[in-house]
């Protein structure tokens, strides 16, 4: 992927920023995209604003690869099955092995490193949180990463964002809101805020 001037990335984060903005307020500015699973094995939904392009990365796993079409950005939202019956994101959290996370994502992401933890919530209810960086990438650049995840039906669930360090806090708010957005269920709306603690 290229990289921005320094005038053309400040056209773009400002783009970013629009693009995430809360629904109710950007309703006539930015149009939004569901996907919704057609096959009842693999139920899902992804919102997402039209200013990301759908592409294939090739993976059986991955139900859709969104880019920025102007920008270091990439959300993967992924499913698969052989989930444990007894998984919560409760427990997960309590039981994360961050060294397994490093040491599957540094080969790939060189400097790869986990800087928080927490819950969040997916449209379909709660899933685990880590965020992490990496000096270097597959994508050419360092990245902010932001991995959401839960089960349900026996599935495993997570949805990735990658982004360019750089423009990371700018296009938080879009990856917020495409976390807050995902469902592990065919029959998400649109949409949630993800700033309204109400959900």
């Amino acid at each position: 992927m290229k990289r921005l001037s320094a005038s053309r990335s400040a056209v773009l984060l400002a783009s970013l920023v629009l693009a995430a903005t809360p629904p109710a307020i950007a309703q006539d500015k930015v149009e939004m995209n569901v996907l919704q699973g057609a096959l009842p094995e693999r139920p899902f939904t992804v919102i997402y604003p039209n200013i990301l392009e759908v592409v294939d990365d090739g993976s059986d796993v991955t139900v859709l690869t969104l880019r920025h079409p102007d920008a270091v950005m990439q959300c993967d939202a992924l499913v698969q099955d052989g989930a444990g019956a007894d998984w919560s994101a409760e427990k997960a959290l309590e039981t994360l092995d961050v060294n397994g996370i490093i040491a599957t994502w540094a080969p790939d992401f060189p400097g790869f490193k986990v800087t928080g933890q927490s819950l969040t919530r997916f449209q379909s209810g709660p899933a685990l949180m880590f965020e992490a960086e990496s000096e270097s990438s597959p994508l050419g650049v360092p990245l902010k990463i932001v991995h959401a995840e839960a089960t349900d039906g026996g599935r495993f669930y997570a949805l990735e964002c990658l982004v360019e360090r750089g423009a990371a806090n700018d296009a938080r708010p879009m990856v917020d809101f495409i976390i807050a957005n995902f469902s592990t269920r065919s029959d998400g709306t649109c949409c949630v805020d993800p700033a309204d603690p109400r959900g």
